[in-house]
């Protein structure tokens, strides 16, 4: 949404900036300081066929410094004088085709967060580890990519690859290195889950240190038109993105269930010590998981970066819904990280159609909040005696 006028002033009043949202419909205004602000959307330069959802054109963010703050408009078709809005089961043609465009923005959503998830969800089944740094694998990738990319000059496709590659070997140096090493001096799940937690802020700051607290985007596939297939809109890099987010989730889920290290995968998952007495090397095959992680969590990282601008906190800010989907879906199962993800997924983009944008991520928790009290193991989880 291009020429859109936005005002951004001081909680006082003292103005800030002005400023116009681009062709994406974005915009961005620095402040000096940390704070409270006052956002104004000016509604007179808005098409003549749009509406703020809700009508309420202001917004009051708080600002943390080196955390940039998000602001969201909806916007709606607007209508005739008189008219009231289409509501759900009224059979107006503008609701189902906003139901149908927020449904594919779920999925592709649910397909980022089943990236994501698979690799917490398998590094869980075969270590027992929660690893809260997992977000910050995610940034590394869309990092590490936008670094090749801009930094020196390659392609978007040659760079993510060298990004994938470079992520799993970082997966790979983690475990053999670090978190191998604490296995060995028989530290606990607890004190290594604490310790996930020591991780992710150091890598998150460290990340802010190298990249800046600034938004940043891709040098290619950053501004494309939209095409349109039935009700949905998008652009063409959101399609390809989704067919290379289901091949590589399948292709993943396979191996896991035909190939001998996926097997072997399984057994380290179902009873590490059996396996070993088996003859599996666990050590070896626990690695293979961590590098399988990393180099899938910095994939994910590539498609959010797609989807949105990059920003040192862009896993932080999904890892909620990182967790609510493995959990979801059952904890250390690869196919319930994809399931779990996907519902959480639309849950998020179809509640909108009657909650705020900021509110949101509330229907996705509260369905996983359902779900577990009927079913504590997740959905393709399996049930555990204790005792």
């Amino acid at each position: 949404m291009n020429g859109v006028k936005i005002v951004v002033t001081t909680e006082s009043g003292q103005p800030v900036q002005e400023v116009t949202s681009d062709a994406k419909g974005t915009w961005e205004v620095p402040v000096d300081k940390p704070g409270k602000f006052k956002v104004t959307l000016d509604v007179s330069t808005l098409p003549a066929d749009l509406q703020i959802v809700g009508g309420k054109n202001v917004r009051t963010p708080t600002v943390y410094e080196g955390n940039p703050a998000s602001v969201l408009f909806a916007l709606q078709p607007k209508t005739a004088a008189g008219e009231e809005p289409a509501q759900p089961g009224s059979g107006g043609s503008a609701f189902w085709e906003r139901a149908a465009q927020l449904t594919f923005e779920g999925l592709n959503l649910g397909l980022i967060i089943a990236l994501a998830a698979l690799g917490l969800s398998l590094i869980y089944g075969t270590t027992g580890l929660t690893n809260f740094a997992h977000g910050e694998l995610v940034t590394l990738g869309a990092l590490l990519a936008y670094a090749f990319n801009t930094g020196i000059g390659l392609h978007l496709i040659p760079a993510a690859i060298i990004a994938v590659i470079l992520a799993g070997g970082l997966g790979y140096a983690q475990d053999r290195f670090f978190w191998g090493q604490l296995r060995r001096r028989g530290t606990g799940i607890i004190a290594m889950m604490i310790v996930s937690i020591g991780v992710a802020i150091f890598l998150r700051y460290l990340f802010l240190i190298l990249f800046g607290g600034q938004s940043e985007a891709f040098a290619q596939y950053n501004a494309q038109p939209g095409i349109q297939v039935g009700p949905i809109s998008a652009a063409p890099k959101n399609f390809v993105a989704m067919g290379i987010e289901l091949i590589v989730l399948v292709v993943v889920g396979v191996a896991l269930l035909r190939t001998r290290t996926g097997k072997a995968a399984r057994a380290v998952a179902d009873n590490p010590a059996l396996a070993a007495s088996s003859g599996i090397n666990v050590d070896r095959v626990i690695r293979i998981i961590w590098t399988m992680g990393g180099a899938i969590a910095a994939l994910a990282g590539i498609m959010l970066g797609l989807s949105q601008n990059l920003k040192f906190t862009m896993g932080q800010d999904i890892l909620l819904l990182i967790f609510a989907g493995v959990t979801l879906g059952g904890l250390g199962t690869a196919f319930g990280a994809l399931v779990g993800s996907i519902i959480v997924g639309l849950f998020i983009q179809v509640s909108t159609l009657w909650v705020p944008p900021e509110l949101k991520s509330v229907g996705a928790l509260a369905v996983l909040i359902i779900v577990l009290l009927f079913r504590p193991q997740g959905i393709l989880g399996r049930r555990e005696r204790i005792g």
